[in-house]
């Protein structure tokens, strides 16, 4: 008993000590961590030179390049023999520093955005300032919020109204439980939502493409298994010219002889389908020509049927197939007659694709072998489906190609993603084709920094216009968007717009109210002109 009472004395001896020893060193490093910050907490650091930016607008607010603008900001005359300053990264030259203000010159080059000064490193942030030229954002174009998602295509029509396609569930925050809005709307010239489109609940999935038969209904394709909550659909139907589900009454099985309602079902009166989606539709002759991520085409056989269980027929049909105007796989077109499949498909995927006037398509992607024939992310296909040899690429893209684009004024194919060649030939990821295949060596493309191209295309004028993610095109800001003249320069007067952000899918030519030519881009669009838009815009230019 002793000896344990001992112990614990003992025990807590030793406690105490180590608990004094461990505060004993606690205070004697703050001590020394005190004696250290106290001899000088910021040494090294640059001194507060004065400079300040006062709560004023730029005057002008705009101006184009060349003109002269003043910044409010004091405490610049002690170094106004060294300071530095910025028109949206583009190096602007000083025409006059005093107490409160400093004159600058819009230099060559330069673009809507930020006005920055530097001293002796240190960098100090202005205001916003519009450098105006010859392309802008049509304010007129009424889209405010727009649809809440991707516009995959736009559709044109006579009247000049629009359907837009895409992933979006609202446009402007006009869906209601009533009227919903499912990757399908209607809108008028100025952008406005139209509610005459019978659409109904839309597509239950996203829609890819869209084009027009000659008697003015529509196909749609994309990843939709149901469209106005009709069934027995798969990647693709027919829409009346209103927007509504081009529909028919078939005799089924019915096995409630009591029930003879059971004996007949409203479906699609386009009985086609595939396995996948559809990435590109087009219609020629009445036919539709099919290009997606695909393998299998799907009929339905309605006489052995039931309201509630379909009986469908596949045929093994990869990436691109033909469609006769009921539905039926057209077994003239990609399909091999001796293995009742299609040839062999591309070993990558076809990422965009163009039908000319006499119905052959143009293939873009990633695939470097189609129908057992080696081609490098570029082929077209003639009447049959097969490769026409007579379309001149050459060696093709030594990288990916994302989107091809086709004027038919210019006569001129805008092909541009991640190669760094084309057909041997220098291209940085973008080139001008001619409407043989062969390279259009007039265009020569610059230098990129910064990212890469997404999207390109030309306008009837000639005009060239770039989006994707770079900063930099032959050493001149361009962020994200630029337009080039028809020989892959910079057009003078259509670069000073400032921040793009976003992914265009597809551009429309048309005109402003005032009558000046423009252009709406859609797609996944988050900035242009450094303000936030609302995935599509329309653009006015100078003629």
């Amino acid at each position: 008993m002793f000896n344990k009472t001992q112990n614990n004395q003992t025990m807590k001896s030793n406690i105490a000590y180590f608990i004094g020893l461990l505060l004993f060193i606690m205070a004697y490093s703050s001590c020394k961590k005190s004696e250290q910050l106290a001899e000088d907490p910021y040494a090294g650091g640059k001194e507060a030179l004065g400079i300040r930016f006062l709560n004023e607008l730029p005057k002008p607010t705009s101006g184009s390049i060349g003109s002269e603008m003043t910044f409010a900001v004091s405490g610049l005359l002690p170094y106004k023999d060294k300071l530095k300053c910025y028109m949206n990264e583009t190096e602007a030259e000083v025409v006059e520093v005093t107490g409160k203000t400093i004159k600058i010159k819009l230099p060559e080059g330069s673009s809507s955005g930020g006005f920055t000064i530097v001293v002796d490193g240190q960098i100090f942030f202005g205001p916003q300032f519009t450098v105006s030229g010859k392309i802008g954002y049509d304010g007129t174009f009424k889209p405010a919020i727009g649809p809440n998602g991707n516009i995959s295509q736009i559709m044109p029509l006579a009247n000049g109204n629009m359907i837009l396609v895409g992933s979006f569930n609202d446009y402007e925050k006009k869906a209601s439980l009533k009227r919903p809005i499912n990757n399908i709307v209607l809108i008028n010239s100025d952008g406005d939502y139209l509610p005459s489109f019978a659409s109904g609940l839309g597509s239950d999935g996203s829609l890819n493409t869209i084009a027009r038969l000659t008697n003015g209904q529509y196909m749609i394709g994309g990843s939709l298994s149901s469209y106005n909550n009709r069934k027995s659909i798969g990647g693709l139907t027919r829409l009346n010219s209103n927007g509504s589900l081009d529909t028919t009454i078939v005799e089924v099985v019915n096995l409630t002889p009591l029930l003879p309602k059971n004996s007949f079902d409203t479906v699609a009166a386009f009985n086609g389908r595939v396995i996948g989606s559809v990435r590109k539709l087009f219609v020629y002759n009445n036919k539709s020509i099919l290009i997606g991520n695909f393998t299998n085409y799907g009929e339905y056989f309605y006489e052995r049927s039931t309201r509630d269980r379909k009986v469908i027929g596949y045929t093994p049909m990869d990436m691109l197939m033909r469609l006769e105007s009921n539905g039926k796989l057209d077994e003239s077109y990609n399909f091999n007659a001796a293995t009742k499949t299609s040839y062999e498909k591309p070993n990558g995927s076809i990422n965009d694709a163009f039908m000319e006037p006499d119905g052959k398509v143009i293939l873009v992607g990633s695939f470097t072998r189609f129908q057992g024939t080696g081609v490098n992310r570029i082929t077209r296909v003639d009447n049959n489906g097969m490769i026409d040899p007579t379309f001149q690429v050459g060696s093709g893209a030594d990288g990916p190609i994302g989107t091809i684009r086709f004027n038919v004024t210019t006569q001129k194919y805008m092909v541009s993603g991640a190669f760094k060649t084309f057909n041997g030939k220098a291209a940085n990821g973008m080139v001008m084709l001619k409407k043989d295949g062969s390279v259009d060596e007039s265009f020569n493309m610059g230098t990129m920094e910064g990212g890469s191209i997404s999207f390109s295309a030309q306008l009837s004028n000639g005009l060239v216009i770039v989006t994707g993610s770079f900063n930099k095109y032959n050493g001149v800001i361009r962020q994200g968007f630029m337009v080039l003249n028809p020989n892959g320069t910079l057009a003078d007067g259509y670069n000073t717009t400032g921040v793009f952000q976003g992914i265009v899918n597809d551009i429309y030519e048309t005109t402003s109210p005032q009558g000046f030519p423009a252009f709406i881009m859609a797609g996944f669009i988050l900035k242009f002109d450094n303000r936030a838009v609302p995935n599509i815009i329309k653009v006015v230019y100078a003629p």
